[in-house]
């Protein structure tokens, strides 16, 4: 019956052009930093780190069928992560900052699956990603001993998953690695450390499930 049902979708999704879905998600978010002249002449700061920390996000999912096992999809989610950015000093003392992101992401990306295997496809994924960071909007990221950084953002996506196919839904379990191409960092004389930092990027590792119909 799980055979049959992969076919009836594949016959289904022949006969219209659209499918559409749900888009639940967790990962892990960092930045990308890449140190300036300044970091490298400085006699007080030995470094500047930015580690994993967790996140969830959520949203929709509606996918354009270009042929039998090619899609082009669109996944308007929000993305909420605490980000982090740690500084240490010669004299051993450790500066920490967390910054709160709530990002609505628009991934575009075309879907390449297998034929049905038993009851199951495998589908890769590859797209760009446009991000707008509403949390630089938050009154705590405008004090001074914060870095800023900019709203916008471009990222280049690509992952891996699997299509379970049931009678009424599939399931599909994805990971998907994001990597951003725009430098988010805005200098600022108010951060006294900002011209340690020359780029920083965004990247998020994912892990997601979507409820498609």
């Amino acid at each position: 019956m799980a055979q049959r049902s992969a076919y009836e979708n594949d016959l289904k999704y022949q006969r219209k052009k659209f499918h559409f879905g749900i888009h639940l998600g967790i990962g892990m978010s960092d930045f990308r930093i890449r140190h300036s002249n300044a970091f490298a002449l400085s006699d007080s700061v030995l470094s500047v780190t930015s580690k994993l920390t967790p996140g969830y996000e959520i949203g929709a999912l509606a996918s354009y069928h270009l042929s039998k096992n090619f899609e082009l999809r669109v996944l308007p989610t929000f993305l909420f992560n605490d980000k982090n950015l740690t500084f240490k000093y010669k004299d051993e003392t450790t500066q920490k900052l967390k910054l709160s992101t709530i990002v609505f992401d628009m991934p575009v990306e075309i879907k390449f699956k297998s034929d049905p295997i038993k009851d199951f496809k495998v589908y890769v994924v590859a797209g760009m990603k446009y991000s707008y960071d509403l949390g630089t909007k938050l009154s705590g990221r405008f004090v001074t001993y914060m870095p800023q950084q900019k709203p916008n953002d471009l990222a280049v996506n690509y992952g891996v998953g699997f299509e379970f196919h049931f009678p009424l839904f599939i399931l599909s379990p994805e990971f998907k690695v994001s990597n951003s191409i725009l430098n988010i960092h805005q200098p600022t004389k108010d951060f006294t450390q900002s011209n340690m930092i020359q780029r920083l990027y965004n990247r998020t590792f994912l892990f997601s499930l979507n409820f498609e119909g």
